[in-house]
């Protein structure tokens, strides 16, 4: 231990990556969860690409009592936010014995490449103060396998990780037979285990013992940032937005360009409000399927804003947020904002 912080035990990071839609948040909650069961302090930090952070409401929303929340957004952990994360870290560390977090599950955007957050433990403001305590990869069953081969984001991804959850195995038993061969093939060594809503079977590894390996010699971080062809943007719901046009929209082909995943809090026309005093709903496009889910009040008893983020590479921007807008059910004698061409 670092002999100028004599007082501080060392802060457990639990790095968590995969690609966009495979189910990362859900098991970030279902980790912060069992922490907070512990009787541990724990913290998050959610690394989201563009400028709005819905993963962040979604987990704020179900674990008022961690330690610590913080979001990084429009960029990413491993490059342009690194600066930022280790800032985090050190003010976690710095913060006095019984009220730092013992543990950090820091969850990067799926168009990240992990490579760089390895060396966190030899950062000089972060040394001896903290370790690395696993690499946890997670991968959507519902996924084309041949992503193993010809994503190459997904390969590094899963490559670095000291375990690797197969997502959704509920939804495609066969889709996870076919992953679980197809990974095991290609990384001998590492453990994986099917999960089913982010939970995974009672024996399962530990992600917090994760065996975290040397870089391979001649292991280098992708060339470039992991963004270059993709792009975010969000709009800001003013009314109830129409739930079958909604899915219409989001599982309709793109007429222009690839729609790589669609996310957001709404609520919804017709709906009414549930006994918890909510009336959000979080909706999330991944894997060609659009997934539904109840939305709590904040800790403070106010309602989460309502907005769409999409993500895209080539995506017509105007043309979405027209469409989006169109999809709001306005009250009589209420005005819904005009998007214009530009």
């Amino acid at each position: 231990m670092d002999a100028t912080h004599p007082l501080n035990t060392l802060l457990d990071i639990l790095i968590v990556t995969g690609p966009l839609g495979a189910g990362k948040t859900t098991l970030v909650n279902r980790l912060l969860k069992a922490e907070v069961a512990a009787g541990r302090r724990v913290a998050v930090l959610i690394n989201e690409f563009g400028a709005i952070s819905v993963d962040g409401t979604l987990v704020d929303a179900e674990r008022p009592e961690l330690a610590g929340v913080e979001n990084l957004v429009n960029g990413c952990v491993c490059c342009s936010l690194r600066d930022d994360v280790v800032a985090t870290l050190r003010a976690w560390c710095d913060q006095p014995q019984g009220q730092r977090p013992e543990r950090v599950v820091l969850e990067t955007t799926g168009l990240a490449d992990p490579t760089d957050l390895l060396d966190l433990e030899q950062e000089p403001d972060l040394a001896g103060r903290l370790r690395l305590a696993g690499l946890l990869t997670v991968v959507s069953c519902l996924a084309p396998v041949d992503h193993l081969k010809t994503k190459p984001l997904l390969h590094r991804q899963a490559a670095l990780a000291s375990l690797i959850h197969l997502s959704k195995a509920d939804l495609d038993p066969s889709g996870a037979v076919a992953w679980e061969s197809e990974l095991r093939a290609a990384f001998k060594q590492i453990p994986m285990v099917a999960t089913r809503q982010g939970l995974a079977p009672e024996g399962s590894p530990d992600p917090w013992l994760g065996d975290v390996q040397p870089l391979p010699e001649g292991w280098e971080a992708s060339a470039g940032t992991s963004f270059a062809e993709a792009r975010a943007f969000h709009l800001a719901f003013d009314h109830p937005v129409d739930p079958a046009a909604l899915e219409a929209l989001l599982l309709a082909p793109a007429t222009q360009g690839g729609l790589l995943r669609a996310k957001g809090v709404c609520a919804f026309a017709g709906w009414a409000r549930r006994n918890d005093g909510s009336d959000r709903w979080a909706f999330q496009l991944a894997d060609g399927r659009l997934e539904i889910s109840p939305l709590p009040l904040k800790g403070d008893g106010t309602a989460p804003d309502c907005v769409a983020v999409v993500i895209g590479t080539g995506l017509d921007q105007v043309r979405w947020k027209k469409d989006l807008r169109a999809l709001e059910v306005v009250p009589e004698g209420a005005r819904r904002k005009v998007i214009l061409d530009h």
